[in-house]
């Protein structure tokens, strides 16, 4: 059964960094620590809703405490996230068609899903009618910029070769299945028409921190294949955690003020139903 308190969810998980080095993939959780920074700043009522959730990682990383529901089309990584215990409930369905009565939550959020969906207006409506007056919507998507932020497609344009260019960053976005980027004028547009009003709407995630995710993916490729395999990031969680002081150390000083950047790579959405 779900919690129906009104309180905002205070116990955020404050060491996040650690937490996300001692369990993802660096080039992931370097991604993961911006967003959830940004939301620590944000008001979350219950209920909340998780749409999209995958695997449940990200949230159980977010929170230190249960949320309401987690929602995804995918029923094999609802399983994995059934084991998390981060849900009270999880439900196999698409963002689109979610089937719980209007008003049902007082906050809802989407970390880095929407660009993966071909149309995202019905998924806005659904939201729309999901929430209860005054509750809100967060959502993270990738920027225009992203893909201009590899080391290969910055080298095409040092070089003058734009069409190279182009269908490089045309075949990034088809590689990671992004159907929808658009600016954050473009992404609070689409809140508007759906009946939002749009709190705040900018990019963070300047290009040195894009530059470096990018430069670790290919070292994220066996973890990968881990997870594909066991459902898990790591065959050696002990060894993650033992280290992850050291790689906090490294990495903190590149995540310096990189929450709100003008041109960059990521977008942060605060929508709120009138």
């Amino acid at each position: 059964m779900l919690v129906r308190s009104q309180a905002p969810i205070l116990n955020f998980n404050p060491n996040i960094l650690a937490a996300y080095v001692s369990n993802a993939p660096l080039a992931l959780a370097l991604e993961r620590v911006l967003e959830c920074r940004l939301y620590f700043k944000r008001s979350f009522e219950r209920p909340i809703l998780d749409l999209g959730c995958g695997d449940g990682l990200h949230a159980s990383m977010l929170f230190a405490e249960l949320i309401d529901t987690g929602i995804d089309p995918d029923r094999h990584e609802l399983e994995r996230a059934f084991e998390r215990k981060i849900y009270s409930e999880l439900i196999a369905c698409r963002g689109d068609a979610v089937p719980k009565p209007d008003r049902s939550y007082r906050t809802i959020f989407s970390n880095s899903v929407l660009e993966h969906i071909l149309d995202v207006r019905p998924v806005f409506k659904e939201v729309y009618r999901l929430l209860a007056p005054g509750g809100h919507f967060y959502f993270t998507v990738p920027s225009p910029d992203f893909e201009r932020y590899t080391v290969i497609n910055l080298t095409l344009e040092a070089l003058m070769l734009r069409t190279l260019s182009m269908r490089f960053r045309k075949y990034f976005n088809t590689f990671w299945a992004h159907h929808h980027v658009d600016t954050p004028a473009g992404w609070a547009k689409l809140g508007e028409d759906a009946g939002f009003k749009v709190l705040e709407a900018f990019t963070f995630a300047p290009m040195r921190t894009c530059l470096l995710n990018t430069m670790l993916t290919p070292y994220a490729a066996p973890a990968k294949i881990t997870k594909m395999l066991t459902g898990r990031w790591s065959l050696l969680p002990r060894l993650r955690h033992a280290l992850a002081p050291a790689v906090v150390l490294l990495v903190t000083p590149i995540l310096q003020g990189t929450e709100r950047a003008p041109d960059g790579g990521l977008v942060f959405v605060s929508l709120r139903k009138p």
